[in-house]
């Protein structure tokens, strides 16, 4: 029998999103979690496994914090304090110093068997964890890290080819993001594609569909206000069906109001009474939100795999999504849902019309294909098993 870990599981901020505390939540029924970050608030795990050192907010309580770790790290390890104040110095600023000091010197006091990076950038102020301190290091790909950080920020690309080849393994939520990522260096053999699990209770709340009977199409989009979301191309596709005699209804859940860009789009072509707007939800909130809509879509021209097409499919909601990142796994084109290129508001205004007139028996099967699909492969605890898997191949 494996021994048990201590794991970290960092994103950076304490609590996280949300599947990533459904991981430290999974792992934390195996083996020690430790929580690295700021912690932005109070969140009480039901485990004990799970152990929070957290680097406070408030600034003076963080430089004391601070000074108190330091004197226990010097008679603890003194070697290590010294090599972690000679990585402190080649930041630029005395702010970054001590930002860097007081985030690395908890992990340090504690050093987990393995360190679990979330997010793809975070490598270049934490790789030197591994090729200084020598703990092993996990890195997951999880979309925008990889997709376009390296583009809009170049310097990153010079940080993955540099730091990839000492990490011990990684994990993707795609194999289209793995194939990305391995532009960077010759990474296949050393990563694992484990999905992010959907949460039960939208497998709960599966029933077959049943088309609506009005002749409202009420179509719901799920995203924060950003460029990659792609509701630009929604809202055009909303505009051309409005013409065409289409009475459609759009919702966007995440943005609590339209960007300036978005608002005038609306208003020009004249859909403002078409479209509302509502604040992130909770997920259960945002299951019974669901409920009332008759198509998910997703517009976006970048993404790892969508969780809300996900939580979609399980529930038991059609699909319409772009084929970016590595939707193409989960959404087979009139399988699953529909699958439609980036960019283009013409394709998305089809797949609606094409979605309105398909009969309710076709709908029904490619609702329960859909369902069937997601229950199969982002079932949670498989998906935590395959975690518990590669960090035990880790440490080996």
């Amino acid at each position: 029998m494996n021994k048990q870990l201590k794991i970290a599981i960092f994103s950076g901020n304490i609590p996280s999103t949300s599947f990533i505390e459904r991981l430290i939540n999974g792992v934390a029924e195996h083996h020690e979690v430790f929580l690295f970050g700021i912690q932005k608030k109070n969140v009480n795990y039901t485990s004990k496994n799970i152990r929070i050192f957290s680097t406070p907010n408030s600034k003076w309580k963080s430089i004391f914090i601070t000074l108190r770790r330091v004197i226990k790290l010097f008679f603890s390890n003194p070697k290590a304090l010294f090599q972690l104040l000679e990585e402190v110095k080649k930041e630029a600023s005395d702010y970054s110093k001590f930002m860097k000091l007081s985030k690395c010197l908890p992990i340090l006091l504690h050093k987990p068997d393995i360190l679990h990076l979330q997010w793809a950038k975070d490598i270049g102020a934490y790789g030197f964890l591994k090729t200084r301190f020598n703990i092993p290091l996990v890195v997951s790909f999880r979309g925008a890290h990889i997709n376009y950080t390296p583009v809009v920020e170049p310097k990153f690309a010079s940080v993955y080819n540099e730091l990839f080849p000492h990490v011990d393994a990684f994990h993707g939520v795609s194999y289209t993001i793995i194939k990305k990522a391995s532009q960077y260096g010759n990474i296949s053999s050393r990563s694992t594609v484990i999905y992010s699990p959907t949460p039960k209770f939208f497998f709960n709340t599966y029933k077959p569909y049943q088309k609506p009977k009005g002749k409202i199409i009420r179509v719901v989009s799920v995203g924060r206000n950003h460029w990659k979301k792609g509701y630009q191309y929604a809202i055009d596709a909303l505009h051309q069906l409005r013409v065409k005699g289409y009475d459609v209804q759009y919702t966007l859940i995440g943005p609590e109001r339209p960007t300036e860009a978005l608002l005038f789009q609306m208003c020009q072509l004249n859909v403002l009474e078409a479209v509302s707007f509502k604040s992130q939800l909770s997920q259960q909130e945002l299951l019974e939100a669901l409920q009332h809509q008759d198509v998910l879509l997703l517009p976006s021209v970048e993404e790892g795999i969508a969780n809300v097409v996900l939580e979609a499919m399980a529930m038991g909601l059609p699909v319409i999504s772009t084929n970016c990142g590595g939707m193409a796994e989960v959404v087979k084109h009139k399988e699953t849902g529909w699958l439609v290129p980036m960019r283009d508001a013409k394709v998305i205004e089809a797949a609606i019309i094409d979605f309105d007139n398909t009969p309710e028996y076709k709908l029904k099967s490619m609702v329960s294909q859909a369902h069937e699909f997601v229950k199969r492969e982002f079932d949670y605890v498989n998906n935590i098993e395959k975690f518990i898997e590669l960090y035990n191949t880790v440490v080996k």
